[in-house]
């Protein structure tokens, strides 16, 4: 119960990581808000977390739309609210290559993924600073460390965590304000899809996608050879979040099972 008598807000918090670190949050104590776009999956995320006696509410809003997310955080801040814990979760693909990515996809891509945690991170800001515990999350991937070329808006996107994870633990220590991220490996979870066991492409996910092939070669290079769950992902990111990580600011866990560990054609 590290959390216990702190809130959080997981900003994309109805699917995927965000669902997976909003019911971790709670379990170890945390009031916690879900701020998502999509009403029934936050309602179902807060009853899955008050199911095993936990603190949770919902507010709909569209993680991409920077003007919901500051009502959010105005509303919060007249109900004399603080925020300890912040994590940021946009999760937006497209399976296409350069080559034949569409430039007004690729732009929404990098508008809502890069974009979207400092418009977050803005907007609940003041209330971060009003907190001795203060900490964000970026949820990221390793993709954002070296490209993948299935997904390269994604891995462009993805990328500016790295700086802007830097830049945003030295502006905001000045406030005892902590900001880290995490660099998740391949998880079977898009959008909530199973897109391991899908024989076609789910919706949005450009004409590029794989296929489950894909995914077993993805497993084969993994040294323990299995996908990563969300509860893997939102361990390291309580982790960062929580105490245990006081001396810890301006830093990307990479949580990819090794796949980054050696260098590529060695095996």
């Amino acid at each position: 119960m590290r959390f216990d008598g702190r809130s959080a807000v997981v900003v994309g918090g109805a699917t995927g990581q965000g669902r997976s670190c909003a019911l971790r949050l709670a379990r170890d104590g945390a009031a916690v808000l879900v701020v998502d776009a999509d009403a029934d999956a936050c309602a179902a995320v807060c009853a899955e977390i008050e199911a095993f006696g936990g603190t949770a509410r919902w507010e709909q809003a569209d993680p991409g739309d920077a003007s919901a997310l500051q009502r959010v955080a105005v509303e919060l801040d007249e109900s004399g609210a603080d925020v300890d814990v912040l994590v940021n979760n946009f999760m937006m693909l497209d399976w296409s290559y350069i080559e034949d990515c569409d430039i007004e996809v690729f732009a929404r891509v990098v508008q809502f993924n890069l974009v979207g945690p400092v418009a977050s991170t803005k907007a609940f800001l003041p209330l971060l600073k009003r907190s001795a515990h203060a900490s964000v999350v970026h949820l990221g991937s390793f993709d954002g460390l070296f490209g993948n070329p299935r997904v390269p808006s994604y891995s462009a996107s993805k990328g500016g965590y790295v700086p802007l994870t830097h830049v945003m633990a030295q502006e905001f220590a000045k406030y005892d304000i902590r900001v880290n991220a995490i660099a998740s490996g391949q998880t079977n979870q898009v959008h909530g899809a199973d897109v391991v066991a899908a024989g076609t492409a789910p919706t949005g996910l450009g004409p590029s996608w794989p296929g489950p092939e894909y995914h077993d070669q993805l497993s084969a290079e993994t040294p323990l050879h299995r996908f990563g769950t969300g509860e893997e992902w939102a361990g390291a990111a309580a982790f960062l979040a929580s105490d245990d990580a006081s001396y810890v600011t301006g830093t990307v866990l990479v949580v990819d099972c090794g796949r980054t560990s050696i260098t590529h054609g060695t095996r």
